[in-house]
């Protein structure tokens, strides 16, 4: 895919036109930047979604948690998860999760053992729950798509929802820092598989939550590495890691390669680059890292392989090569042996390694 192909991507997933023109394109100025294609996409990928799209996202998830608190019979909890709530989307119209919790049984995590075991049928609470949502869901929603083939969430779509939402029915996981603080951060999540009839364990919030403080300390660059490494991703035919583990690899890069604000962000790109370059070449180092809850490695089996992560690289040192052919006329010096000074009017000076 070559530049300007990339560019008008990068422009559909972020931008409504009729918003978009009757704004006078106030909010995507990295289109205006007086600077090669390469580094407008770059820059362009790294930018959070306009706050008008991400409000009208979380405004149709409440919608559906709001229809489902009139129909559901009490004992059932709501939260929401995913991407818009951590801000690394990249689309205007990014899906929301809508987690619906079954309050008649918490699962507890090891060294945690039940002080009163449960004596019904998880199992089937959760199949109960499930198919009640569902009833409840195509009462009030009677022009959306109510699609309940998937094994973990049932999908809405279509109708009257602006924006998809997936409904997750699942259970409380208490471990034992939830047990010590009751700060909700550390409580997981057992989803429910409706195929086999298990639960999967995951923690959203403490995700949430390490993402949130890893981009705080690095002044908003870690979000802006993830939406980028994100945006390749939606932009390459290869395969590549889930979007949860591009999250994870930037959440593993150090703070300083990530520390940098506008007119700076050129130099996140070049700190993935770097990072993703030992992933593919250390075989060690990418062995000790990972996700930002801690429940298991990035390059766990059935995660991301070191062939996912090169095809990352391959497509990151296609643009870092398209940067380097044009940069040559606005060097403005050499910094040491292979590092420049470079000068583009609207990014300052960014030393870049070509």
């Amino acid at each position: 895919m070559n530049i300007q192909q990339r560019l008008e991507r990068l422009a559909q997933r972020r931008t409504d036109p009729a918003l978009f023109e009757a704004q006078a394109k106030s909010y995507e100025n990295y289109r205006n930047l007086n600077a090669p294609e390469a580094v407008k996409y770059i820059i362009g990928s790294m930018q959070p979604i306009d706050a008008r799209y991400t409000e009208r996202t979380i405004e149709q998830g409440k919608r559906v948690r709001d229809q489902l608190e009139k129909r559901l019979a009490s004992g059932v909890e709501y939260r929401f998860q995913g991407s818009v709530l951590n801000d690394t989307h990249i689309k205007q119209h990014s899906d929301i999760d809508l987690l619906v919790f079954v309050e008649k049984f918490t699962f507890v995590k090891k060294p945690l053992t039940p002080k009163n075991p449960y004596q019904g049928d998880s199992v089937q609470d959760l199949r109960d729950l499930r198919s009640e949502t569902k009833a409840a869901l195509e009462s009030a929603f009677p022009a959306v798509t109510v699609d309940d083939s998937g094994s973990r969430s049932i999908e809405m779509s279509g109708g009257s929802l602006a924006r998809n939402v997936d409904v997750v029915p699942a259970a409380w996981l208490d471990t034992m820092e939830y047990d010590q603080t009751e700060d909700e951060v550390y409580r997981g999540v057992k989803v429910f598989n409706k195929t086999n009839g298990t639960f999967a364990a995951n923690y959203p919030f403490k995700n949430a939550a390490e993402i949130d403080e890893k981009d705080r300390r690095c002044g908003g660059g870690m979000r802006k590495a993830t939406r980028f490494l994100k945006t390749l991703k939606a932009d390459s035919d290869a395969e590549m890691p889930s979007s949860y583990d591009l999250a994870s690899i930037a959440w593993n890069m150090p703070d300083e390669s990530l520390s940098y604000g506008m007119p700076w962000d050129l130099k996140i790109f070049f700190g993935c680059r770097d990072f993703v370059r030992r992933l593919v070449e250390d075989t060690e180092f990418r062995g000790s890292l990972y996700v930002p809850d801690g429940s298991r490695k990035v390059f766990a089996n059935g995660h991301t392989t070191v062939d996912q992560a090169s095809a990352l690289l391959a497509d990151i040192e296609q643009l870092a090569s398209q940067i380097s052919h044009s940069v040559e006329a606005h060097i403005t010096r050499e910094l040491k042996p292979g590092t420049f000074e470079i000068y583009y009017p609207d990014i300052n000076h960014p030393a870049i390694s070509l």
